[in-house]
């Protein structure tokens, strides 16, 4: 090995200058060919030797040289044949391509660190798409069209695609109603436009005119006291959808219509910046928008969803994807969202059954739907029911409601409140039924085919036992009705889906622990994936490179007839388990929000290496959807360096007596 190498550490690793030095010296030494200056490891010809961009510190260099010295044995070089039992048996490489018959240490780290990476994941077996949809877990997510915190943040279409390209295949769109087309001529508004009232869906629009009046108070201030005005952005936030660098192309050719200053009054006000006249911008009126109902969260439109939708749902992934649909809108608005669904979406969605798949009868299987949209959204009411009142604020809202206050995510009516649909209710019971409830047109209950949201009441009403029926429940509710009726909602999850969503009180946009609810069987676990926690760890380790569909393990399978509990159906295995630690390469220094000056050296920071098991624990869940605390967490001792070494050794953590279901427990 060139002994230029050894000299790594005389740097140090808090001068950037030093550690791009550093990089070029590992490029020239480490991993070029040192009996060949003419040519390098991979190339066709090249003289210029390779260079890897990564940082290496000696305790690293000595920890992958000792792997190489094991791998060769009392060979002088490393054989291609050892090279490509240890990239396939220990690195899980499905497909290895070596052209030399020995290698040295240098080309044996290129050819390891840069052709083929030190991920030690295998790519999963082929998938089976013969099953029906409902024996999948499915990577899903919860508000989808939030950036941020639950109570105050942006809708973004570009949020849906995000979460697509990382591979989730259930999400979640709450629908509004939007402005009204002005009524020409006839309107006696003040305004000279029609206004559906006060609703859910115009707080955003007035939480747009507070900032915006803020924001040009705030500049005017900056003038007098002598700053450089700068060009009004008027936008909420620096995230604003309102940026003119980042609406769509359908809502950049409107703003650039408007700004013509030869144009109509709107266009005026558009020119102008005015908040009503850029929230007529990016929701095109007479169109419904996405939001957070009752929140101050910046909306969207409708139809840029359907379209971010389009563009990504299918880019890399023919699997299906379920769109949950909470529909706040009224029957007008949303005849609006069927007629932009069908344009938008057109052959991908499902609209009608299949042939030989009747919906009252069964699902079609994962096979059957590549490439295609479902919609999950309740059923049309055979009776009229009052629809949610848009001048008045609901009146209630249990701890377990989502704040989206749909009818399905609703507790069932409090044991004193008359069973008799044909009583009259009371006028507390009146308002809040008119606040439960919205009424959905028949046209937009027709496209849930095979995913027909029902509002849970029980398992034993007559809803629970259709095909394409889907309970969605909140996770401190699915597991307190675990703990009673355990049998109950584990065979209901062999054969039906059932969703869960985070609490209301999550408006930090946390997670729980997902794995509690696919030990249930439960297929949908919502999720916020604004937020990279705990959860959406143990969420992207189930659906890792499974284009987010996961076969449930047989046992948990609706084919399954022999078990009923969770116990029978995935037993699993009582075991040791040993992880050792040998270092930790290259951990962050510093934050986002660090500049250059600020972010801190090696020596500063106190590293540690934390693994905690995810799997059932004695005791079972806490009642905030947590795992309670057992010895199934262990770490190491802290370090005084960026690359911190535990040692020739390393250091060992044991968790002894361990029972574990291989498909459904988690190192983390």
């Amino acid at each position: 090995m060139p002994r230029r190498a050894r000299t790594l550490s005389i740097f140090g690793n808090s001068n950037p200058n030093s550690l791009q030095a550093l990089r070029r010296m590992v490029g020239v030494t480490a991993f070029t060919n040192p009996t060949d200056e003419s040519s390098s490891v991979g190339s066709t010809g090249s003289s210029k030797p390779p260079e890897v961009d990564i940082r290496m510190s000696t305790d690293m260099r000595e920890a992958l040289e000792r792997v190489y010295n094991e791998l060769r044995g009392t060979d002088t070089l490393l054989s291609k044949d050892k090279f490509c039992r240890f990239l396939k048996d220990v690195q899980g490489e499905s497909a290895v391509d070596l052209d030399r018959d020995k290698y040295t240490c240098g080309e044996f780290l290129y050819v390891w660190l840069k052709q083929y990476g030190t991920d030690a994941v295998a790519p999963p077996p082929e998938k089976d798409l013969s099953k029906p949809l409902t024996n999948y877990f499915i990577s899903s997510s919860h508000n989808t069209y939030l950036d941020g915190h639950q109570w105050a943040s942006t809708c973004r279409p570009e949020a849906y695609k995000t979460v697509l390209s990382r591979g989730c295949r259930c999400i979640e769109i709450d629908v509004w109603n939007g402005d009204a087309v002005p009524s020409r001529g006839r309107s006696k508004s003040p305004h000279g436009e029609h206004r559906r009232g006060l609703s859910g869906s115009s707080l955003p629009t007035a939480a747009l005119n507070i900032v915006d009046t803020m924001g040009e108070t705030y500049g005017t201030a900056r003038s007098y006291l002598g700053d450089k005005p700068a060009a009004h952005s008027r936008s909420p936030s620096s995230n604003s959808r309102a940026m003119a660098d980042d609406v769509s192309t359908r809502s950049s050719v409107q703003f650039a219509a408007a700004a013509d200053p030869h144009e109509s009054n709107d266009r005026l006000d558009v020119a102008r910046g005015t908040a009503r006249a850029r929230a007529r911008q990016l929701m095109p009126l007479g169109e419904p928008i996405v939001t957070h109902g009752w929140t101050l969260t910046v909306p969207c439109g409708f139809r840029e969803v359907c379209e971010a939708i389009k563009e990504s749902a299918f880019a890399e992934n023919d699997l299906p994807i379920i769109i949950s649909l909470e529909v706040h809108a009224d029957l007008e608005q949303q005849e609006v969202m069927v007629k932009i669904m069908r344009e938008v979406w057109q052959d991908l969605l499902v609209s009608e059954p299949y042939e030989g798949c009747d919906p009252r009868f069964r699902v079609p299987t994962l096979g059957a739907l590549r490439n295609k949209i479902l919609v999950k959204v309740k059923r049309a009411t055979a009776k009229m029911i009052a629809t949610q009142s848009t001048t008045e604020l609901p009146v209630h809202m249990s701890a377990d409601d989502d704040a989206s206050l749909s009818d399905d995510e609703r507790p069932p009516a409090p044991p004193c409140r008359s069973a008799r649909l044909d009583k009259a209710p009371s006028a507390a019971t009146g308002a809040q039924e008119k606040s439960a409830k919205v009424r959905i047109c028949q046209s937009l209950a027709e496209l849930a085919v095979y995913t027909r949201s029902e509002r849970f009441e029980s398992l034993e009403t007559p809803q629970a036992k259709k095909p394409t029926h889907i309970f969605s429940i909140s996770e401190n509710r699915i597991l307190e009705l675990y703990q009673k009726h355990h049998c109950e909602v584990f065979m209901h999850n062999k054969n039906y889906f059932m969703r869960a969503f985070p609490n209301v009180r999550r408006i930090d946009s946390s997670n729980p622990d997902p794995s509690l609810f696919w030990r249930r069987g439960v297929q949908m676990v919502a999720m916020n994936w604004q937020n990279l926690d705990e959860g959406m760890m143990l969420n992207e380790g189930l659906f890792a490179d499974e284009k987010g569909w996961v076969l449930k393990p047989p046992g948990y399978q609706s084919s399954d007839k022999t078990s009923d509990t969770q116990d029978l159906a995935a037993p699993g295995c009582t075991m040791d388990l040993g992880i050792t630690i040998f270092a930790d390469h290259n951990p962050p220094t510093k934050s986002s929000d660090d500049d250059a000056e600020n972010a801190r050296s090696g020596g500063t920071i106190r590293p540690v290496v934390k693994v905690e098991l995810h799997m059932e624990k004695p005791g079972g869940a806490g009642k905030d959807g947590t795992a309670r605390e057992c010895p199934y967490k262990q770490r190491t001792d802290a370090k005084k360096s960026s690359n911190p070494s535990f040692g020739v050794a390393g250091k060992a953590l044991q968790f002894r007596n361990i029972k574990a279901v291989g498909e459904l427990s988690f190192v983390r």
